[in-house]
């Protein structure tokens, strides 16, 4: 029987308003859509680490691989440390990946819209 997820990722806005939030200030930060993408598949790697190794091995992904952006490296820190459950940790997984695909397709947006004609107002 799968577990259930805990808190903080059973909450509605896991991947409504708190993913928002984090991509305001990912930009806010001018975090490139690569580092995004980057964390994503580095994040799936580990989703079949072990739970009680869980935290340490985000920490260290934080430390060697993100240790230039901050930013992501304090996000996989503040999260790894949420994990309760192998669910959890899939959750996890998946809201770092929709975060990468929300961020690309707001890139795509805001470039196509500087592309379109201005009105005349």
């Amino acid at each position: 029987m799968p577990s259930a997820l805990s808190a903080p990722f059973a909450s509605r806005e896991l991947n409504g308003e708190t993913l928002l939030d984090e991509l305001a200030s990912l930009r806010q930060a001018a975090m490139p859509q690569k580092h995004l993408n980057d964390c994503a598949v580095a994040a799936r790697a580990l989703r079949t680490t072990p739970l009680a190794e869980v935290p340490f091995a985000f920490q260290a992904l934080a430390r060697e691989r993100f240790q230039a952006q901050p930013e992501i490296a304090g996000m996989l820190v503040r999260w790894a440390a949420k994990v309760k459950s192998e669910a959890d940790l899939e959750a996890l997984c998946l809201h770092l990946q929709r975060m990468a695909l929300a961020s690309g397709l707001l890139n795509a947006m805001y470039r196509g819209s500087g592309r379109l004609p201005r009105s005349g107002r």
